[in-house]
């Protein structure tokens, strides 16, 4: 991208970058002030999509994810990413089915979210090529960090709902993440392709304007996560959550 961005691009992207810093940090306090989330490595993927969802990750988390008010007897050790799971916290009635695909989906994307803020410093650390292009090296990286904290973030989901531990867990979570997230990068890739090689060039993640196309690619992800979470759940392999 060139150092010349139109002033109105500029001031958008600093508008959606900031607003998804706001709207993680609503979701983080409201979660403290509320019951632990029934399966309680949700108490972390909700605020780390918002990063990129901004007020439409805040509508998610109030209409499918939020709980009832703390009481005494819920203190805050409780929330712990590898608590337990409590499924007497959530209070209401059950998601519906799609609502379920929307928090399995955003499970999913908790992991690549991650991927992405922390591979791009790491790869301007110590970058390689892939097929002879500094992009698709970065793009490895990304997909090999977000496999890694997708895969614990789903055996995180798993070993409390089936009460065992070991590798055999690891292995399925292995295989329930994998289709999932990889279904979350095609549309990452697919829009983070788009603006690198047909509209701007690569941006460093130095400029503001990486991280609203990194907010947008977030969102290319969900959409093409979704249908392949709703897949997996109709035929057995995940879980609804």
């Amino acid at each position: 991208m060139s150092e010349t961005v139109p002033a109105w691009f500029h001031l958008l992207s600093w508008l959606m970058v900031l607003l998804g810093l706001g709207s993680c940090i609503f979701v983080y306090v409201d979660l403290r002030r509320r019951q632990p989330q029934p399966m309680a490595i949700m108490q972390a993927v909700w605020p780390i999509n918002a990063l990129w969802a901004g007020v439409v990750g805040i509508w998610m988390y109030w209409n499918i994810g939020r709980t009832g008010p703390r009481t005494a007897t819920h203190n805050l050790g409780a929330s712990s990413a590898m608590a337990p799971m409590d499924m007497n916290a959530m209070d209401g009635p059950q998601r519906a089915f799609w609502q379920s695909i929307v928090a399995g989906t955003l499970h999913c994307g908790a992991g690549c979210s991650l991927a992405d803020l922390v591979g791009p410093v790491l790869f301007r650390a110590a970058p390689f090529l892939v097929l002879g292009s500094l992009v698709f090296g970065e793009w490895t990286l990304d997909y090999l960090i977000a496999l890694l904290i997708g895969v614990t973030f789903q055996y995180a989901a798993l070993s409390p709902m089936l009460q065992q531990k070991g590798p055999r867990i690891w292995w399925r979570a292995l295989k329930v993440d994998f289709l999932s997230l990889s279904a979350w990068q095609v549309g990452m890739y697919g829009w983070m392709a788009l603006v690198i090689f047909v509209w701007s060039g690569p941006i460093p993640p130095t400029r503001i304007e990486f991280w609203f196309m990194m907010q947008l690619a977030m969102a290319c992800g969900f959409f093409t996560a979704y249908p392949m979470n709703w897949w997996l759940v109709r035929i057995g392999i995940k879980t609804e959550m």
